[in-house]
């Protein structure tokens, strides 16, 4: 059964043994793994189980991010003897490093240097969707200042017709 070892000071318990199929991880209570520290989202990760002994890591939308070895990582597994860090709190998967360890890390998010080398304009097979809602808003003000410039008119003859 994976294990789970705290490296970061001032967690209690310090280890966690993985039992369920999911266990979520995050800063409050009801999660199966409370880590109560500020830069642990409520609800920010989930170490999913998947046969005996392969540990998979998921990040659930969290706002420090989680991390494998350093590496980001939305979702990724996770071998003995690395490092899964969720916020600044850092755990040890426990047991013997795998003869065949795939260092695949599925990363979040984007590096500025990889925007360069982006694609430019939109994805062929797209079109853009045309906008209307420009037009309708110069219509409604033409309209709303034509009936202003006729309120105008009528308050000034009024005012004109009167004085004399």
């Amino acid at each position: 059964m994976p294990k789970l070892t705290v490296l970061t000071e001032g967690i209690e318990p310090t280890s966690f043994e993985l039992t369920k199929e999911v266990t979520s991880v995050g800063r409050v209570e009801g999660n199966d793994i409370v880590l109560p520290h500020q830069s642990v989202s409520g609800s920010h990760g989930e170490l999913v189980l998947r046969g005996e002994e392969d540990v998979y890591v998921r990040d659930v939308g969290s706002t420090n991010g989680s991390y494998i070895n350093g590496n980001k990582v939305a979702e990724s597994p996770l071998q003995p003897g690395e490092v899964v860090r969720f916020g600044e709190v850092e755990l040890k998967l426990d047991g013997a490093q795998k003869v065949q360890s795939h260092d695949k890390h599925i990363q979040q998010g984007v590096k500025l240097g990889d925007l360069d080398s982006a694609p430019k304009g939109p994805a062929k097979g797209f079109t853009k969707k045309s906008d209307k809602t420009g037009r309708y808003f110069l219509i409604a003000g033409i309209v709303v200042a034509a009936v202003l410039a006729g309120v105008i008119y009528v308050v000034w003859s009024k005012f004109q017709g009167g004085g004399n």
